[in-house]
């Protein structure tokens, strides 16, 4: 309310009261609270003794400034909305009383200002019937020869119809904070309502900031990341309003380079309006002829738009820029081919085993071919879903593992061999055994018999 405050400060200094003004001074020198709350209550009455004097007097400004000055009494020393609200909408009564004053003396801009400040205290209090205060005072009088009086009028009819909760109107804010700056400011008003204007002007822009929901727009491509020359492939923006306003007159441009051609699609397009959480999608086909003696070359897109807001600003700015690569042969064929390759390397050292009853070496063999089907399976699926940079890793991978499968087989080769000769000689040892066995009875049975 400093808006307000420095207007009564400049109104106040035509006729101030000193005893009103002594006892206002006084009141933030009292220490003790109790004692300062009866002075404060005390100082009320007078301020309303005073305030009613100048009312009968015709002195509706210098009362308002009084009135005032008791909201403010409220406000800092006794703490009740309630009754400050009462001073404060007695204060633009007295107003309403001073801009008819003003016309009566044939000022429309003293007047406007005056039903300007009036109205003003009237939203602070919470009376949102502000448009049939200004509506019985404008058929009142003619202010259509006086543009920076018709501006003043325009700061709170439109405020509060702007903000109302059921019906918020930005635009209605927007026309009266230009139509206020452009007649108001450049005209010259009285040098006694000029700082409260300004103020109410302040505020207005202020209320324009908070009660309008701005837009907001980004942009998701979607392509092929497997392109080869001369071959057509598809590309799409999806455009969303991710802000909480409308964007409207939405036109997006893609710069597409030289070296591709659009076979089907517009590089610039256009939307009358995007709601608050809307998708738009717009299809292309593009084609690249070819890559002039290079085996891949990196393709760049940009993606610009503007979009004007509810209040008209019209907002330019690049929504990212989509980066593929095309080549002579798709990556994915070629990595298929490095996948397979490696699939058969490593299949040769697991063949020898598959048929082996070895207790030892078999449940290596395998886990290590449930590791190799496993990555391989996975790899193709990456392949399949062009995710060459997974794709890769795991390639790599399963080179390690073909390096490491060398000595690995190497190993359980002469290991399964060795396991074989000893048990070869401990079939033979058991054949002797035998053999020995057999002769020991043949003599026990001679020498039994002899």
């Amino acid at each position: 309310m400093s808006f307000v405050n420095e207007l009564f400060e400049r109104l106040s200094k035509s006729n101030s009261a000193n005893e009103v003004q002594t006892a206002l001074a006084s009141l933030t020198n009292i220490q003790d609270p109790i004692q300062r709350t009866k002075a404060a209550r005390e100082t009320l009455q007078l301020i309303q003794s005073y305030g009613k004097e100048l009312d009968e007097k015709g002195q509706f400004k210098n009362a308002a400034y009084q009135y005032y000055s008791g909201s403010q009494v409220v406000k800092n020393f006794l703490n009740d909305p309630s009754l400050e609200y009462q001073w404060l909408v007695a204060s633009a009564k007295a107003l309403a009383n001073a801009s008819q004053e003003h016309i009566t003396w044939d000022d429309l801009i003293g007047g406007a200002a005056c039903m300007t400040i009036s109205s003003l205290l009237r939203i602070i209090t919470g009376d949102w019937d502000v448009n049939s205060h200004l509506d019985e005072f404008i058929k009142a009088n003619d202010f259509s020869v006086n543009q920076a009086a018709t501006a003043c009028l325009y700061i709170p009819y439109n405020l509060v119809t702007a903000i109302n909760k059921t019906n918020p109107n930005p635009q209605l804010l927007q026309q009266a904070s230009d139509f206020t700056e452009q007649y108001l400011m450049t005209s010259k008003p009285a040098a006694m309502f000029s700082e409260g204007i300004k103020r109410a002007l302040e505020l207005t822009r202020q209320m324009l900031m908070e009660n309008t929901k701005f837009p907001s727009v980004k942009a998701m491509f979607e392509y092929h990341t497997d392109i080869i020359f001369a071959e057509n492939f598809p590309f799409s923006i999806k455009l969303e309003n991710i802000g909480e306003g409308v964007a409207f007159n939405i036109s997006t441009s893609i710069n597409i380079p030289s070296n591709l051609t659009i076979v089907s699609g517009q590089n610039r397009i256009y939307k009358e309006q995007l709601q608050p959480g809307e998708l738009s999608e717009e299809q292309f086909t593009l084609v690249c002829p070819s890559g002039e003696g290079n085996e891949e070359i990196s393709i760049e897109i940009p993606v610009f738009a503007e979009f004007a807001d509810i209040l008209g600003n019209k907002n330019s700015l690049s929504l990212g820029t989509a980066i593929f690569p095309i080549r002579a042969i798709k990556k994915g064929d070629k990595l298929t081919e490095k996948l397979n390759q490696i699939q058969t390397n490593l299949q040769k050292y697991v063949t020898p085993f598959e048929s082996s009853e070895h207790l030892e070496v078999k449940p290596i063999i395998d886990s290590m071919k449930s590791i190799i089907e496993n990555l391989i399976t996975s790899t193709e699926n990456r392949i399949t879903n062009g995710d060459f940079k997974s794709a890769e890793a795991e390639l790599g991978q399963l080179n390690q593992i073909q390096v490491f499968f060398d000595p690995l087989t190497s190993f359980l080769a002469d290991y399964q061999n060795h396991s074989l000769d000893t048990v070869n000689n401990l079939k033979k040892i058991h054949e002797q055994s035998k053999d020995l066995v057999n002769s020991i009875k043949q003599i026990e049975n001679r020498l039994q018999t002899g």
